[in-house]
């Protein structure tokens, strides 16, 4: 399946470049992605946008027409960034996700030609022409936005680039799509508190869904399929989304920030634990996975776990926070919160200090009066009691 060309000879230098950058970063790592990559033209699905990092975002528009591409603007376009589409409310509502994290999650996906795919969160449709690249079908990708301008967008710019088949909806996608289901995967793009039941309804038996699911201010990648009539699988990477609206937006499952010293409060400061955050670093995270992975267990033990500008740790509202990084252990307030994060801290090495990879995961109804096993960690959410255990 090939989109339509638009200025294809001084576009596909970048293209290849691009996708060389994403396979040696080890993104791209097998030939249907790497081939679906050099099929679809991501300046052709993107209009004025706003750049964002994992340490900062701009609300400032970036004026852009597909049809006139700017040099400049493609070479933001194609590269390793997340570009914003919309605000709502002065919050970012919609974008094109940053492009190793997109192909992470289609690697993760292990889609086939011939699979149908839902997807939760339209975005630009980026994604979506590049699943439909893979299954070979257009017809066989189905994806959801809860925002009509997103939709409307979205599907005249998926039809301008030659991928006038790929139905996108208009409806939350807590829904899904019953009418269109069984689905071989589902897919969501967007961070969500909870998984849908709607969603294990209409996934076939053999198939399985990838959703970044709330945890500790991040969103770990939870890959399920089905068990013996349960949702079950393992956590397979860690991502950033924005939050999903509607039914499956739960505020203050864990601490949501920080609190910012006065200017004559003081914040003590130590030196680092040993060891920690000398390993891999994921610069687009703008971290360490040592700071991933403690942050995942510390959010297992405790909800006060966060992301603060100092690293990772517990946060007590305005009675203080202590806060890790592999530059230091920063504290405020309550010096309890330093000695509880060391003893947190311990308890992660104790275990072997393990990855978030080395987690599985079940999901049993909210009512459901099953108990868990010794030695797992539990987490209620809305819908389904997340089993998680190493």
């Amino acid at each position: 399946m090939q989109s339509r060309g638009h200025g294809e000879a001084p576009i596909r230098p970048l293209l290849e470049r691009y996708v060389m950058e994403l396979k040696a970063a080890g993104a791209i790592r097998s030939p249907s992605v790497e081939a679906a990559f050099l099929a679809v033209k991501r300046h052709r699905l993107v209009e004025t946008f706003y750049r964002w990092t994992a340490q900062w975002q701009d609300a400032s528009p970036i004026p852009y027409d597909p049809e006139h591409p700017d040099p400049e603007q493609l070479e933001l376009i194609y590269s390793n960034t997340a570009l914003g589409t919309r605000f709502v409310d002065g919050m970012p509502a919609s974008s094109t996700s940053q492009p190793a994290l997109v192909a992470e999650m289609l690697e993760l996906l292990e889609l086939e030609g011939g699979m149908k795919v839902l997807e939760i969160g339209a975005g630009t449709g980026y994604n979506a022409a590049l699943m439909a690249e893979i299954v070979g079908d257009q017809r066989l990708v189905v994806t959801v936005d809860i925002l009509e301008d997103v939709v409307t967008q979205t599907r005249r710019l998926l039809a301008g680039t030659g991928y006038p088949e790929i139905r996108v909806l208009l409806r939350d996608g807590f829904e899904g799509v019953p009418e269109e289901s069984l689905f071989d995967r589902i897919v969501a793009t967007v961070g969500c508190s909870d998984l849908s039941p709607r969603w294990g309804e209409q996934l076939a038996d053999a198939g399985c869904m990838l959703v970044p699911l709330e945890h500790a201010g991040g969103h770990p990648l939870v890959r399920l399929g089905k068990d013996e009539g349960r949702l079950q699988g393992r956590i397979v990477g860690w991502s950033g989304f924005m939050a999903v609206r509607g039914p499956l937006h739960v505020d203050g499952m864990w601490a949501e920030g920080t609190v910012r010293p006065g200017s004559d409060e003081e914040v003590h400061e130590r030196e680092p634990w040993a060891g920690f955050g000398e390993g891999e670093e994921f610069p687009a995270l703008g971290c360490s996975a040592d700071e991933i992975d403690f942050v995942f267990f510390t959010g297992l033990e405790d909800r006060r776990a966060c992301w603060g500008p100092h690293g990772v740790g517990l946060s007590d509202a305005l009675k203080g926070w202590a806060q890790a990084s592999p530059v230091g252990i920063r504290w405020w307030g309550d010096d309890s919160l330093a000695a509880e994060l060391d003893r947190l801290h311990e308890g992660w090495l104790v275990r072997g200090r393990p990855r978030i990879r080395d987690y599985r995961v079940r999901f049993v109804p909210i009512d459901d009066d099953e108990t868990a096993a010794a030695g797992c960690w539990t987490i209620d959410r809305k819908f389904f009691r997340e089993v998680v255990w190493l």
